[in-house]
């Protein structure tokens, strides 16, 4: 099936305005068909393929389309019948067996397994030459074709009957023949699709005329050939083309960024010195600035005098000397003055202590004198009190030794600054210096004696104090030198600072300067080095080129040829289904014969394009369509299949109908209907029809529907279960189901109780045919009287009810005769005959019975035979 609609739709690339490279790539996935089936998009596995295809026989691939002109095809069908099927070894057939197909309507029955499918399988490769259910399964056409017992494959030997009545080969033809076919698995997808995705119900007639294999062939091309597949731009080229990319660069630094970048630094440079100082050039300030072996630079210079420590700070002063100086003379003569005084009241101050005494001790003597232990009731005067009142009168004794005492603290402390500044001025001048002899160490202590030998002269009345001050003096002038020096390195810093940035902004203008020149040269070297460098490089990529033109065109040819086979495969459906509307309403209304009449078919959309639906309308709504998928049981939607697929039958003008189990894939409740439709209307009277199928009871139905001389043409084949053998067992001879037929075998071979009991089952089965021929034409209401609400109805009394009807004189059929003569031979035999008996309720097995009449049984067939005529269209 892909294969061959693949085939057609190479036929549709034949025109002149198709590109010869997209007409090669189609014949390349034609050659290489059996190995692209079975690769998906699945990690590119297929278009990876194909690339490896294209590329080995690209020059040799043909750019015409060959199979156009093998597989042109005539509407003309070469024959009108089959005749005959020879097949074996094939499929279950594991030897040759031989079909008589020579009759219009071909009824095969057999159960499950026993191999009905084989047989069709047979003609279905014999008609088209290939098996659907193959490529379903996934196998290669001659392995699923061979006999596995045998291992062994003859292709089956199909002959029939020209138009002049003539025997014919027939060679297959799938595109001639496709449409002869009606398959029961095809039928079930179609009405599994209700249950499916709105996505998979786009492919519904995909479905149904089983062009799914062909459906998942083409998704799984991928849309298009890029570079993950094929190098369309040249893997030489493009590293070429990245060294182009850097040998471009390198003319852009030499052309315009170096003498940008030189021109910029030129300026900044100008800009630096003026900055710096006016008239200056660069190449001075530099020189100024950085150290060389030869020279430190003014940065150097300054670093270095920054770098030397200042001396340390005195922080003396004469001022504070001088202040030093005469507070130390104003407080000694000041103390000796007080301690003059103190001299004087000597005696008040010896009292004065002793007072104190008493006065301390009286806490621990509060009954007795302290000095003579005498209790203090019988002494003249309380010493206590005595000592209170005389330190009382002696006060201001006690104010001169306190501010003796402070003034004594002082002068210690002044000294004390004093021996620090001497011992400043020696450290300051270590060497000979001749304060040193003053200087206060562990051995000495500040005193006032120590401070009068400072006023003893050393030479000329230059005495130690005025070597105090001399050195005061010169430590003064030191701190203020250092000051000064100090107030020049902020300066000094500053400006460091300034000429650093210069030096800073020097190295980057430098740097840049720098960089452009190994740019430069670099850039010059790579320039001139390029095409010696990439010789090899450059004539790859020429050599590279054609291939890549190869690559491009066979993409680009790939590319068309998917979205060509992709437009194909979306109007398939419309092709399939085009003008079958009004057959398809009509086709289904009649499988639907006993549905209400305003339930039956007024229109139908059908699907001619992806995400459209099948919609239906009633005869109650005509104009108000539904989606049928999901409006109809699914018993409806098999019927609307078998509509669609018999209405492209006939559209085709097939000269076959084939049924491989489709009925069967039918409700019970449509099934009568069908078989009327296929055997009794008009729809398929000129078509030879072979219909497989699993139902005894439909295969023994369609033949006593059929009137009598129809049912004796139609070929009968019967598949038996196997008896332990590996070959299919067929009855070719198989007892026929017709029940007039068999009661005549019956007769012809005086099995006369056989024949009367197929008489009965005839007889019943022409009764209901008799009551719808009533019916038709007039009052079918009958009067039908029963022994027990058990018992059957009695063949007699209903015959005899029928002929009553009949035999009416308004009766308006213009023939009835046909029926009503046979009718009264039927019922002109007596109705307690043993036959009669026996037509109406059957006989158990009895012996010693009477035998049945063979004249009687002779003239009940007969009638029947003639009822059957008369009542089957």
């Amino acid at each position: 099936m892909i294969k061959n609609e693949f085939t057609r739709f190479l036929q549709t690339l034949t025109t002149e305005d198709v590109p010869a490279d997209l007409r090669k790539i189609a014949n390349l996935v034609l050659n290489h068909l059996d190995a692209l089936i079975p690769l998906s998009t699945a990690q590119g596995r297929r278009i990876k393929k194909i690339v490896e295809l294209a590329q080995a026989h690209w020059k040799t691939i043909s750019e015409d389309i060959q199979c156009a002109q093998q597989q042109a095809v005539t509407n003309i069908c070469p024959f009108t019948r089959l005749k005959s099927l020879c097949v074996g070894p094939f499929r279950g057939f594991a030897k040759q067996e031989d079909f008589d197909l020579a009759s219009q309507l071909v009824l095969i029955y057999g159960p499950n397994g026993t191999g009905k499918s084989s047989f069709c399988e047979a003609l279905e490769f014999g008609l088209l030459g290939s098996i659907a259910e193959a490529e379903s399964k996934r196998f290669r056409q001659q392995d699923y074709l061979i006999n596995a017992h045998t291992s062994s494959f003859t292709p089956p030997i199909l002959v029939g009957f020209d138009h002049e009545g003539n025997d014919i080969s027939i060679s297959a033809n799938e595109a001639l023949y496709r449409f002869c076919f009606v398959e029961k698995n095809r039928i079930d997808n179609f009405s599994h699709i209700a249950a499916q995705t709105p996505a998979k119900q786009s492919e519904l007639i995909s479905t149904l005329f089983g062009l799914d294999a062909f459906t998942e062939f083409v998704r799984n091309f991928t849309d298009a050939m890029d570079g993950r597949y094929i190098d369309i731009e040249g893997v030489k080229a493009k590293e070429l083309g990245k060294k182009r990319e850097e040998l471009a660069g390198h003319l852009q630094q030499l052309t315009t960024t170096i003498p940008e970048e030189i021109q910029s630094i030129e300026v900044e440079e100008k800009a630096l010195t003026a900055a710096y100082r006016v008239g200056c050039i660069f190449e001075g300030m530099v020189a100024e600035l950085q150290s060389t072996e030869e020279k430190a630079g003014l940065i150097k210079q300054i670093e270095d005098e920054l770098q030397k420590q200042l001396p340390q700070k005195s922080n003396v002063t004469t001022a504070s000397f001088d202040v030093l100086k005469q507070s130390i003379e104003n407080e000694t003569g000041e103390f000796e003055a007080k301690q003059a005084e103190l001299s004087k009241v000597s005696q008040q101050v010896s009292f004065k202590q002793l007072y104190e005494a008493v006065t301390k001790v009286q806490e621990s003597s509060t009954e007795q004198c302290p000095a003579c232990q005498t209790p203090l009731a019988q002494v003249k005067v309380n010493p206590f009190d005595y000592a209170d009142a005389e330190l009382k009168k002696l006060q201001h004794l006690g104010r001169l030794q306190e501010e003796a005492q402070k003034l004594g603290n002082n002068i210690a402390t002044s000294l004390n600054k004093l021996a620090g500044l001497i011992e400043t001025c020696c450290s300051s001048k270590p060497e000979s210096n001749p304060l040193s002899v003053v200087q206060i160490t562990d051995e000495k202590t500040a005193t006032i004696d120590w401070w009068k030998s400072l006023l003893q002269n050393l030479r000329d009345k230059f005495t130690f104090l005025d070597e105090i001050e001399k050195q005061v003096k010169q430590l003064e002038d030191a701190d203020t030198e250092i000051d000064k020096t100090a107030k020049e390195r902020e300066g000094k810093q500053a400006e460091l600072a300034r000429l650093r940035e210069f030096a800073e902004k020097i190295v980057i203008l430098k740097t840049r300067r720098e960089t452009a020149g190994s740019t430069k040269k670099k850039a010059e070297r790579a320039i001139a080095k390029f095409d010696t460098e990439n010789a090899r490089l450059i004539a790859e990529v020429e050599i590279e080129k054609a291939v890549v033109a190869q690559n491009q065109t066979i993409a680009k040819a790939y590319e068309t040829f998917v979205q060509k086979l992709n437009a194909y495969k979306n109007g398939l459906p419309s092709q399939l289904v085009a003008d079958l509307g009004d057959k398809v309403i009509e086709l289904y209304n009649a499988f639907n014969r006993n549905d209400a009449e305003h339930e039956k078919l007024a229109g139908i959309r059908l699907p001619l394009s992806q995400n459209q639906r099948l919609e239906i309308s009633f005869n109650r709504e005509p104009d108000n369509y539904f989606d049928a998928l999901h409006i109809l049981s699914e018993g409806h939607i098999r019927c609307m299949g078998l509509a669609i697929l018999t209405a492209k039958n006939l559209k085709e003008n097939c000269p076959l109908l084939i049924f491989d189990d489709p009925v069967n894939a039918i409700d019970d409740d449509h099934r009568e209907s069908i078989r009327i439709t296929l055997f009794e209307d008009s729809f398929f009277a000129d078509k030879q029809i072979v219909l497989a199928c699993h139902g005894e009871e439909f295969f023994k139905d369609i033949q006593n529907q059929l009137h009598t001389k129809k049912a004796r043409l139609t070929k009968t084949v019967s598949f038996l279960p196997k008896a332990g053998e590996h070959h299919i067992c067929v009855d070719l001879n198989c007892s026929p189901r017709n029940y007039i037929i068999a009661a005549r075998t019956h007769l012809d071979r005086s099995e006369i109780r056989d024949a009367l009991g197929k008489s009965r089952k005839a007889l019943e089965s022409l009764t209901k045919k008799v009551w719808r021929y009533v019916n038709r034409y007039g009052d079918g209401s009958l009067t039908i009287k029963m022994r027990s609400a058990t018992a059957p109805i009695e063949l007699r009394h209903l015959t005899e009810q029928l002929k009553t009807k009949i035999a009416k004189a308004d009766f308006p059929d213009q023939n009835k005769a046909s029926v009503l003569v046979p009718l009264d031979s039927l019922l002109g035999i007596n109705g307690d005959s043993r036959e009669w008996r026996y037509l109406n309720k059957g006989t158990h097995e009895e012996e010693n019975r009477a035998e049945f009449d063979r004249q009687t049984v002779s003239q009940i067939i007969s009638a029947l035979e003639t009822i059957d005529y008369a009542v089957t269209v």
